[in-house]
């Protein structure tokens, strides 16, 4: 068959505007939720770019690194409604992240800091939270969670459960409602205990929400006019 240039300009534009939706399904596919709340300093850097600063509404993408700074924290809400809220310096990396019924999946590391999880529409048995010395299963879950500097973790229940396996030992733990537990930088966890223990952080501590109703109100700017 003899390809004009007419039919060859038309599927050359096809093939683009192919590509185009294709690229538009992948974009969309690794958008996985949004940046909910700002306080302060927050970084995103995807695959392959620039760590960029984040304002509230920002989309946020599979494989991407979240940092917050001093005095700073982020609130985080995924596509299925679940939640995650970083304190101040902290650091997580959304790993993996599908939402699709019965194929959903999600593995998110915590790599430092203090956070607070609570878990939405996912089953909860293909969500995964790791840390540098265990690995988190939830179960219809509220976590708080501290990753202190060597890699240490400790993690309190606050409503649900959840198991804790030791990523160097392979020690398991089931945690639930109002306990908690300790694992420290060599992966030996210790007892579960009874009661939650408390978040080195406030805006992991008392939430973001409250923190920001008991912050001070700026005053205005106002000229001095004893001056």
């Amino acid at each position: 068959m003899h390809l004009t240039r007419r039919h060859a300009l038309m599927l050359t534009t096809a093939q683009i505007a192919l590509a185009g939706a294709a690229a538009r399904v992948a974009f969309a596919e690794d958008n996985v939720g949004k940046l909910e709340t700002v306080e302060n300093e927050v970084w995103g850097t995807s695959v392959g770019a620039t760590r960029t600063a984040m304002a509230e509404a920002a989309a946020i993408f599979r494989n991407q690194k979240l940092e917050t700074g001093d005095d700073s924290a982020a609130g985080v809400r995924f596509i299925d409604a679940s939640k995650l809220t970083l304190g101040a310096n902290a650091s997580a990396v959304i790993d993996e992240y599908v939402f699709a019924g019965a194929a959903s999946r999600s593995v998110t590391t915590l790599t430092k800091g203090a956070f607070r999880f609570i878990s939405g529409q996912m089953p909860e048995t293909n969500m995964k939270i790791k840390t540098p010395t265990v690995t988190i299963g939830i179960r219809g879950t509220e976590l708080k969670i501290d990753v202190y500097d060597d890699g240490a973790t400790e993690l309190s229940t606050v409503s649900g459960a959840a198991s804790i396996v030791s990523n160097i030992t392979n020690e398991a733990l089931e945690i639930l409602a109002g306990h908690s537990v300790s694992c420290d930088a060599n992966g030996v966890m210790g007892l579960v205990r009874d009661f939650i223990h408390k978040s080195k952080d406030e805006a992991i501590e008392r939430g973001l929400d409250e923190l920001r109703r008991r912050s001070p109100i700026p005053l205005p700017d106002l000229p001095n006019p004893f001056r």
